[in-house]
């Protein structure tokens, strides 16, 4: 099947499933050529439609807001906006059905990987997830990439047998030839490269952390990585390193674009032609909060989401300080500083043995659905013992343990012992790690 078949299949099913996608598509191609100022007004329009109906139908909002001595009428601008209150990842976990609004239309829950060590769920409207698919593949126009063009996938495997199924299914039905990103080395990379050269891919998406790795075992091979003839790649889901971005725009010949977002409100940014990130004003609310340490994290409102509206919501990324100059590519989207916060290091286990940071995270994924698992750190120990604190969800059992000693031993070969406890600590304003030692904490062998 060809790119443009593909591409009608895509937007067919994204249809029957109650997402307009390609609507939603053109409205945001239109959108981005308006000025500043337009661009500003329609979103402002939006903020005061979610502001209403999550008073009215929002039982936590209106609770809150009122504790607050605001009500809607309060809100007339960008100032009396910053007055709302915040919403940390702690409030959505306990008052998850407060949150729901009595009106909610349908939608599809969303589970972060808890790459931050705090998994989260929430319900996104239809309308959220096809404002997150439009904004994105608004984003692959930039670069002249589209639906159904085969790319090549440098992402997690899920771990049930179920799921991988699941997960092979998409990979067909959206055109992709996939790599794990938890294990890339000499012989896997090689092999992937070969497969690429057999069934061509017109560029690539994944974690900056997998696809720099990819670029170094293909140099190091003595492979062409430019014999691919990428178009593009875009990243995702961590902070991309300049290093990163240099070494594979060397080895495959093609730039590099930048994406950011999260799971629980969509696409937040994408990179331009001339590099700058712009954020998606149609389905979003970038801010960024100044905290007692001078450093500034991101906010989020999903502008789409009806269903568990997420306003001013704390993602836990940092933002750096805001470009001096306009993108010079003349799109009214304004563009965010440097982002920080969504790390890809390499994990360097006991045994020597070196992993992608976010393959952790994929063992928590379902617990965040199941609600088993709130938080999660492993700690490592002088005398090489590891430790996987845990703090334990509602749904949490003896038998849960017991699990999770399972999946540390099935996915990163490791003994751990899991030891419930009240908080997990955290180094100084630094976003949290899945790996830590124990002296760092304070901790002894």
């Amino acid at each position: 099947m060809n790119a443009l078949l593909y591409r009608l299949a895509y937007y067919a099913a994204q249809r029957l499933r109650g997402e307009r996608v390609l609507s939603r598509l053109r409205e945001m191609e239109r959108n981005q050529w308006r000025s500043a100022d337009e661009i500003r007004a329609r979103q402002w329009r939006d903020r005061r439609a979610l502001l209403e109906h999550a008073w009215a139908t929002v039982p936590y909002y209106r609770e809150r807001w009122r504790a607050a001595g605001l009500e809607p009428g309060d809100i007339r601008g960008e100032d009396d906006w910053a007055k709302l209150p915040l919403l940390g990842k702690d409030d959505v976990r306990r008052h998850g059905e407060r949150l729901r609004s009595s009106r909610a239309p349908a939608g599809l829950v969303a589970a972060t990987s808890g790459s931050s060590g705090q998994p989260v769920s929430v319900q996104r409207s239809h309308l959220s997830w096809a404002n997150a698919h439009a904004n994105t593949i608004r984003g692959w126009h930039w670069h002249g990439i589209d639906v159904g063009d085969r790319y090549a996938y440098l992402w997690g495997v899920p771990l049930d047998s179920e799921a991988r199924r699941t997960a092979a299914r998409k990979d067909r039905f959206f055109n992709r030839t996939r790599l794990s990103a938890f294990r890339i080395d000499r012989e896997s990379a090689s092999a992937f490269h070969r497969e690429l050269l057999a069934r061509p891919a017109r560029w690539a998406f994944g974690y900056p952390s997998a696809l720099h790795a990819f670029a170094e075992e293909v140099a190091a091979a003595g492979l062409d990585g430019r014999a691919l003839r990428w178009r593009a790649v875009v990243t995702s889901a961590e902070v991309l390193k300049d290093w990163q971005r240099e070494r594979i725009e060397e080895v495959f010949g093609c730039r590099v674009a930048d994406s950011y977002g999260c799971a629980e409100a969509g696409g937040a940014g994408f990179e331009c032609e001339r590099g700058g990130m712009h954020v998606a004003m149609e389905s979003v609310v970038l801010e960024r909060h100044a905290g007692a340490d001078g450093e500034h994290e991101v906010l989020l409102t999903d502008l789409g989401n009806r269903s568990q509206p997420l306003i001013r919501y704390q993602v836990g990324d940092l933002l750096g300080p805001p470009p001096g100059t306009a993108c010079g590519c003349g799109r009214g989207l304004p563009v965010i500083g440097k982002l920080s916060g969504r790390a890809g290091d390499v994990i360097e286990l006991p045994d020597g043995r070196r992993l992608n940071a976010n393959l952790p995270s994929y063992i928590f994924k379902h617990h965040a659905r199941e609600r088993t698992v709130r938080e999660y750190q492993f700690v490592q120990h002088d005398d090489g013992r590891v430790e996987l604190r845990v703090v334990a969800g509602p749904a949490w059992t003896p038998a849960v343990r017991e699990r999770l000693v399972g999946e540390v031993r099935e996915v990163l070969k490791l003994e751990a012992d899991v030891r419930p406890v009240e908080r997990i600590e955290r180094l100084g304003r630094a976003k949290h790690r899945d790996f830590v030692r124990a002296r760092d904490l304070g901790g002894t062998a």
